[in-house]
């Protein structure tokens, strides 16, 4: 389902599931970083649902926390704060990582294929600003290194939410787009009669 006009980069709060369909394929990336034929078909088979917590705390800073779930309920939360400052994390999935994220107009990204395909309303309505995170591994030999932009694309005539990543070790390179669908919470009450 199409996102909502009502939701942008700065009001990303909701659910969302991965169209693989829509997505590229993960496998060649999660390999090339470490991640065990296990899992990896485990992500391949699995349903990806994506919830988005969007939020300012007291200080001013802006909180974007996506907590993933697969089927068989495996969850994995990445708690990131938009500051562009490095914090370092024990990733349930990846290990010791060190990210920082940041708001920041298109032009400035400098990897091509992170630059492509987004929606000009989207752009034009943010001020041309994307989400750009960059997650480096910490203690793996040799380190990767994955650098995203997250935003809003038009995928088969209807607003999605994507994320394009470009993880790289060593010389080997893999370019990704997740493609999200929009879920509709169910109002839980809508069927009550009082």
């Amino acid at each position: 389902m199409a996102v909502p006009d009502t939701v942008n980069l700065r009001n990303l709060s909701g659910t969302y599931n991965l169209n693989k369909t829509l997505s590229d394929s993960t496998d060649a990336a999660l390999q090339m970083q470490g991640i065990g034929w296990l899992v990896r078909q485990a992500v391949k088979f699995s349903n990806v649902t994506l919830i988005v917590k969007q939020f300012v705390d007291e200080n001013g800073l802006v909180h974007v926390d996506n907590e993933q779930i697969t089927t068989g309920n495996i969850r994995n939360l990445e708690e990131r704060i938009v500051d562009y400052q490095c914090r370092e994390k024990n990733d349930r999935i990846f290990g010791k990582v060190n990210g920082r994220s940041r708001y920041v107009k298109l032009g400035e990204v400098e990897t091509e294929y992170l630059k492509q395909g987004w929606d000009e309303k989207f752009l034009a309505d943010g001020d041309g600003q994307v989400i750009q995170v960059f997650v480096d591994s910490v203690g793996k030999n040799p380190n990767w290194a994955a650098e995203q932009v997250w935003g809003f694309e038009v995928v088969d005539g209807q607003k999605r939410h994507t994320r394009r990543i470009v993880v790289r070790k060593g010389k080997e390179e893999h370019n990704i787009r997740l493609v999200y669908d929009w879920v509709v919470e169910k109002d839980e009450d809508a069927d009550l009669t009082y």
